[in-house]
């Protein structure tokens, strides 16, 4: 009788889950940001994103990707590391992050 061994193709979770922040319960009155890495039509997806917020929810403000930058550029470790710091000096309520991987 021939025996094979058997593995699983999936490899461990190499990020752990965490807790969720809670959900916002309106977006009116809220400041969002957008970011963008540049790679996949974010020019085109973002512009109309804002135009349906901003009819849908009063007094919401946009903050656009070209704010931050490309978050995949060659300074990337940079503006990645100060992002929690450039949101939370700008009031930043929310986050739209368009990834186009």
């Amino acid at each position: 009788m021939t025996s094979y061994d058997v593995v699983w193709p999936r490899s461990p979770q190499g990020v752990q889950r965490q807790r969720q922040a809670p959900r916002l319960p309106d977006l009116g009155g809220r400041t969002i940001a957008f970011l963008w890495d540049y790679v996949f039509r974010g020019d085109e997806l973002f512009p109309a994103l804002e135009q349906a917020l901003v009819e849908r929810f009063d007094g919401i403000k946009i903050i656009g990707y070209e704010e931050f930058g490309n978050l995949h550029g060659a300074d990337e470790k940079e503006r990645v590391g100060r992002l929690p710091d450039d949101l939370r000096s700008r009031g930043v309520d929310a986050v739209v992050s368009g990834m186009g991987c």
